[in-house]
């Protein structure tokens, strides 16, 4: 099924088809700032299966742990609607929000938990990242993801 993610004025399209990889939130650093929220909530798919429609920008940075994002936004509003990282080859990031799609999965992990807010309660069930997942890993498993000590 055919999922389309919008900027803020409509202009600026993802249309993806194909399958959810995984759904996460993460508090990190550079997506709160993208975001403007406490967390960013994020579809990932495969590359492939997503097209870019219409006019965007590309800002390329870093992400907390250094590693090159690529994010492309919407030159009128500034809405990010797909981003992606040499860190994950392959695999692309979709803000959720983006589809408005009040039914959308829950995240099945919360990632950089190190930088979240103190009044912040994770979804019941979900499993827990003190820092990012393993290198590799789009949907780590509770093993996979780094604790504070490392």
């Amino acid at each position: 099924m055919e999922k389309v993610a919008k900027c803020m004025c409509g202009q600026f399209r993802s249309v993806v088809n194909g399958e959810l990889r995984s759904v996460a939130m993460c508090h990190c650093l550079a997506f709160k700032r993208r975001s403007g929220s406490a967390f960013a909530y994020n579809a990932f798919y495969q590359t492939s299966d997503v097209r870019l429609e219409r006019t965007y920008k590309i800002h390329q940075g870093e992400g907390q742990q250094r590693h090159e994002i690529e994010r492309h936004f919407c030159p009128e509003f500034g809405t990010t609607v797909y981003s992606r990282t040499a860190k994950f080859p392959g695999i692309c990031n979709i803000p959720a929000s983006a589809l408005a799609d009040p039914t959308f999965p829950t995240p099945l992990v919360s990632l950089f938990e190190e930088s979240n807010h103190a009044w912040f309660v994770p979804p019941p069930g979900i499993e827990h990242c003190v820092r990012g997942p393993a290198p590799g890993a789009v949907r780590p498993d509770a093993d996979q993801c780094r604790d504070a000590n490392t």
